[in-house]
């Protein structure tokens, strides 16, 4: 038989029920944390960067006397243009045609002694020995007369291509000795910008890779980038900077004058010859997104439930870092391209807490 339940007892079971109910409600409905989050980026540890540069001359060459003399004549100025095969020093001719005479001279005697004994080997009236010693004082004259012609051409220095007279080092009747500096001379109208990349950054530096945007900035010509392109890699670094030297051709500025030795800030987008795939690339994060702890460095990373899904799984990733960069921190292990890194409310984050992801597509300023 059924037993009747008295009512006084039913009142609190059904307010147990929905407790019990609402509480359920409550925790299945309550929101997911959400959490902000930047994509891995792979980079060859420039791009992005700015580097001070210089602006130099596509052609620029450093003139001087190949003989050594009493400078007579310099026959330009600072500033002054000049054009190939233009004279622009002289130093005096008087020794150089003195030594051309009397290298002629022996020249001449020499000469006349090989043709006589030419004449006289055939017949036994000199030796062979006799008539190769006569040989070889003539070839030996002939030598010194050639050098006594060309070092009096030495006196006259040429320009060796258009350009302008940008630096005198010499004034005239002074004495100047073979390989000394008489002027510097630089063609204008060509220009290049040439920087100096660390050796830890040009070890991604790659030859065969395609050419990528970078541009040149300078503080006099407010809001203005002059696109550069790329032309050469110094194979070997300076022995004191140990940089290696990148130069990029500066296209022609219209209504702007640039000269050698300005500096200019060479905005390095992407750099040439820099391929950011592959083993060799580096992964730059906020530095404020390592944690560390007993275990070692870490990040938090989101993983997506699903590739169009807005939440996602919290998971510790141990990390092995680099070198603090003006860009963030260098990854050198532990994350992948792409993964999803916590960048706010570390401290908050578990292994395994479901959370609702905020991408944030811009960069995010490293802390200091």
């Amino acid at each position: 038989m059924l037993r009747k339940i008295h009512p006084i007892f039913v009142l609190p079971l059904l307010l147990l029920i929905t407790a019990c109910d609402e509480k359920q409600i409550t925790q299945t409905e309550a929101p997911l944390r959400p959490v902000r989050t930047i994509l891995a980026s792979a980079s060859d540890g420039i791009a992005g960067r700015d580097f001070p540069g210089i602006v130099i001359a596509e052609n620029r060459a450093d003139i001087a006397f190949r003989v050594s003399g009493k400078l007579k004549e310099l026959l330009v100025k600072e500033g002054e243009k000049v054009v190939k095969g233009q004279v622009i020093a002289r130093l005096d001719q008087t020794d150089f045609k003195i030594e051309l005479k009397d290298k002629q001279a022996t020249y001449d005697k020499s000469k006349a002694n090989f043709t006589r004994s030419a004449t006289l080997l055939e017949p036994g009236h000199i030796s062979q020995r006799e008539f190769d010693e006569i040989k070889a004082a003539y070839s030996t004259a002939d030598a010194h007369l050639r050098a006594a012609q060309q070092n009096l051409i030495y006196t006259e220095l040429k320009a060796p291509f258009d350009g302008s007279i940008t630096k005198s080092y010499v004034d005239n009747f002074e004495e100047v000795m073979a390989r000394d500096k008489i002027v510097t001379l630089q063609d204008l109208k060509s220009m290049q910008v040439e920087i100096d990349i660390p050796e830890s950054l040009m070890i991604n530096v790659r030859r065969s890779s395609e050419q990528r945007k970078i541009h040149a900035t300078f503080d006099a010509i407010k809001d203005k980038k002059f696109p550069l392109i790329f032309r050469e890699v110094s194979a070997q670094a300076d022995e004191t900077t140990h940089a290696y030297k990148i130069r990029f051709s500066l296209p022609p500025i219209e209504n702007y004058t640039i000269l050698p030795g300005m500096t200019a800030t060479v905005v390095a987008d992407k750099v040439p010859g820099v391929d950011g795939s592959g083993d060799e690339s580096e992964i730059t994060v906020p530095s404020h997104a390592v944690l560390e702890d007993n275990k070692g460095r870490f990040v938090y990373i989101a993983v997506p439930e699903s590739a169009s899904s807005m939440t996602g799984v919290i998971h510790r990733r141990n990390v092995t870092t680099s070198r603090l960069t003006n860009t963030g921190l260098i990854i050198t292990s532990g994350l992948d391209p792409n993964d999803m890194i916590v960048i706010a409310g570390m401290s908050k984050m578990q292994e395994g807490m479901n959370v609702r992801l905020m991408v944030n597509p811009e960069l995010i300023e490293t802390k200091h």
